[in-house]
């Protein structure tokens, strides 16, 4: 049977309990995290079904595919190239940054390459890649891609030529061919590395592997037709630009030697004739100065020493002389001599008389020799004079042919430059021809393939188990998406939760759905009855909690008159107060149940009583006695005073002086007045007897009592200063809200049920 829901008691006093509604919540955060799951777990169902039937929509879908296989090869950008001599000038090879190697990636993506391999492997007749070879699907219609194809053909400019020749023909589908195999070729660099991976993707495995290494083969065999292709375009222009270079080398020297032997200009060791001459000439000059300084120098001492009286013999050349040496000589024999005879004979003697006229003619000599010398050095100094004029004569004269052949020799100069300049082009063509026509034959291509494409064992398109899972990671998130649609449209009310905050009341009870037993007649237990067939069972005791609610709403003075109302009718209003009355009565208390809906009286049904001929209206008119007007009920001590015949104007009836007079003498004789009345937005019978009642408790059907229809129906209460005691959530489905109430106490209804008698 449904479990129920078991309401909490309200607040001691009102204050208290509005003042715990509208006190701001801490726990705002975890209340939407707690939402949110309430909400998952009340469409569960929901989005059970979404994920399980779009799940296995992919699954179909991804089994009904065509499987697609993928090889791949691996080409390394190689930079350890073979070179036998220095190249890098004519065909260099691949520069190690990134841009070169992006540069090879497009290369790879380029219709040429992608042509070459389309005609190496006569891949037009190829169905799979030629879509004229591919028979019509009948389900064609069905594709997004063919109805996009036919949309943009009906758009196209209808005054395209079609192909006529079979040449044009075959030239437009070698051209879709190579649109397909461009489209199925996948090319991507390795990370950092200098390694790029060549894909294809193909319905045929092995046609897959044959493609990816037709297309890194036509790379590398493009490459090295590049690098071929550019040396011998290099040697053809090297060998035509030589003669050129041959013919003004030969020109630009005859020129040099014509215009050297025109002036004069030959070279000896690199200079001129004339500079030549001009050198050794100004060298003897500076050597003939020197020579005539010495003699200066000599000859103006020498006189010096004889003009001032002085002994001339001192002088370097007088040193010298020979002559002056063995006269020097003979003059001290003889005063040796003289000595020698003057210590034996006297002065007179001729003996001595003879040396001393040696002596003398030795002097004279000596003066002799000595002038003669004197006359030598001038000699010299003017030999000296007559030399240095000699030589500063001859340096005039070549000083100024020199003069003009520097004048030529620039003119010589730059010839010479000239001919130097083109010699050096010269010779560096012919060592770059050398070089290139040597490496024509050696060329190596800058890349090479490391691994191979092989047939691959598994398919890469679809990859089943990824779209499966996403597929439902999708619908999943779409089921949740639909549940929180709901969610938000949903008007009902299903929690205590709800009802705190949206209608900011407390919440008394939650009133389960009685479960749809049969008696031994056959009928439907109504829950009026089931509450004296079950009195332990969890209905039973929602009541209870319901009436210990309203005691202790005010403990000292508690209510003893209680309305019952509603928004709208079939809320459970009436059950309601027919339960709660019945219960009441049952526990032994004196209990009357008023049924104050004049318009549409249902309380006398509840019980299976036939309408009354005197009720509620007629008692107010004065015309009967209260005893008369009451029925008891036959299954407790209740009294029940129902309506027989309704009036033109209720509200008019409700807030008359006898109904308060009624109020006040059923306050009097009974422990608990019961008043059943009419919903509250349809008539404003209820808002009359608000203002009568000690407290009214508000009815809220489970599920189906619109939001704001119950928040309009308590503002018209509000304006009539009611006091409302709470809400009653009545006819609670409580397996669907243990679902919905996560937090509420029918949440836990699985731990307490056992408490119950159903």
């Amino acid at each position: 049977m449904n479990a129920p829901v078991k309401g909490s008691a309200a607040p001691a006093a009102r204050g208290s309990a509005y003042g715990s509604l509208d006190a701001p919540d801490d726990s705002f955060m975890e209340f939407d995290l707690l939402a949110i799951v309430r909400t998952l777990r009340k469409r569960a169902g929901i989005i059970a079904g979404i994920t399980v039937v779009l799940t296995a929509l992919v699954a179909l879908t991804v089994s009904q595919m065509t499987p697609l296989y993928t090889s791949e090869t691996l080409v390394l950008l190689d930079r350890q190239k073979m070179q036998v001599v220095d190249m890098d000038a004519v065909m260099s090879g691949l520069s190690p940054d990134s841009a070169a190697v992006d540069s090879e990636v497009e290369i790879l993506r380029s219709r040429d390459l992608a042509r070459r391999v389309v005609e190496k492997l006569a891949l037009i007749g190829d169905p799979e890649l030629n879509s004229a070879l591919q028979e019509p699907s009948p389900l064609r219609w069905l594709s997004p891609s063919w109805l996009l194809k036919r949309g943009m053909a009906a758009l196209s400019p209808s005054n395209v030529a079609a192909p006529t020749g079979e040449a044009e023909i075959a030239d437009r589908q070698t051209e879709t061919v190579v649109d397909a195999v461009l489209a199925r070729t996948g090319v991507e660099r390795r990370a950092a590395t200098f390694i790029i991976a060549i894909s294809f993707t193909s319905e045929d495995a092995a046609k897959a592997a044959r493609i990816a290494n037709a297309i890194a083969d036509a790379y590398v065999l493009d490459q090295l037709e590049a690098k071929f292709d550019a040396t011998r375009t290099a040697n053809t222009w090297l060998s035509g630009r030589l003669g050129e270079l041959r013919t003004q080398v030969t020109d630009a020297e005859r020129a040099v030697a014509i215009y050297r032997s025109e002036h004069g200009l030959e070279e000896s060791s690199g200079v001129t004739v004339s500079e030549q001459q001009l050198s050794e000439l100004n060298a003897q000059l500076i050597l003939a100065r020197a020579s005539l300084a010495e003699a200066q120098a000599k000859y103006n001492r020498a006189r010096q020493l004889r003009a001032q009286g002085g002994s001339v013999e001192s002088v370097a050349d007088v040193l010298a002389s020979g002559t002056i040496s063995n006269l020097r000589q003979k003059q001290a024999e003889l005063a040796r001599e003289k000595a020698n005879l003057s210590a034996k004979y006297g002065p007179r003697h001729p003996a001595i008389v003879n040396i001393e006229a040696q002596q003398g003619d030795i002097g004279r000599q000596i003066s002799a020799e000595v002038s003669r010398i004197i006359e030598s050095l001038a000699n010299n100094v003017s030999v000296a004079e007559t030399r240095v004029s000699a030589l500063r004569d001859n340096l005039n004269q070549i000083k100024g042919e020199t003069g003009d052949d520097n004048q030529a020799l620039i003119q010589l100069r730059e010839l010479e430059r000239e001919a130097a300049a083109t010699r050096a082009v010269y010779e560096a063509f012919l060592n770059r021809f050398k070089e290139t026509t040597g490496q024509q034959g050696l060329q190596t291509p800058d890349t090479r393939i490391i691994s191979q494409a092989v047939v691959p064992l598994a398919a890469s398109y679809p990859r089943s188990v990824l779209f499966v899972g996403l597929g439902f990671v999708l619908s999943l998130m779409l089921g949740c998406g639909v549940a929180f649609l709901l969610e938000h449209f949903d008007n009902g009310i299903q929690t205590a939760r709800d009802i705190e905050q949206l209608l900011h009341l407390p919440h008394l009870v939650s009133l389960p759905a009685t479960p749809a037993e049969k008696g031994p007649g056959g009928k439907v237990v109504l829950p009026q009855d089931y509450l004296i067939a079950k009195p332990l069972s969890a209905f039973s005791e929602s009541l209870r909690s319901l009436r210990s609610a309203l005691q202790l709403s005010n403990v000292d003075n508690p209510p003893k008159i209680i309305l019952f109302t509603s928004a709208l009718p079939a809320e459970g209003k009436t059950t309601t107060s027919v339960s709660f009355a019945r219960a009441a009565a049952a526990s032994g208390l004196k209990v009357a149940l008023v049924d104050c809906d004049l318009r549409h009286p249902s309380v006398h049904r509840a019980f299976g009583l036939g309408r009354p001929e005197e009720g509620l209206v007629e008692l107010l008119a004065e015309r009967l006695e209260l005893s008369a007007v009451i029925v008891k009920d036959d299954k407790s001590e209740l009294d029940i005073i129902p309506v027989a015949t309704g009036t033109a104007n209720p509200p008019d009836v409700l807030g008359s002086a006898q109904m308060k007079l009624l109020l006040q003498r059923l306050r009097d004789e009974y422990d608990l007045v019961v008043l059943d009345s009419a919903p509250v937005l349809p008539v404003s019978d209820s808002r009359v007897l608000s203002r009568l009642a000690d407290e009214t408790v508000f009815v809220v059907r489970w599920n189906e009592t619109p939001r704001d229809a119950a928040q309009s129906a308590l503002k018209e209460l509000r304006l009539f200063d009611a006091k409302i005691a709470g809400a009653v959530l009545s006819m609670v489905d409580t397996t669907k809200q243990a679902r919905y109430g996560y937090g509420d106490g029918g949440y836990y209804y699985s731990r307490y049920s056992k408490y119950y008698v159903n």
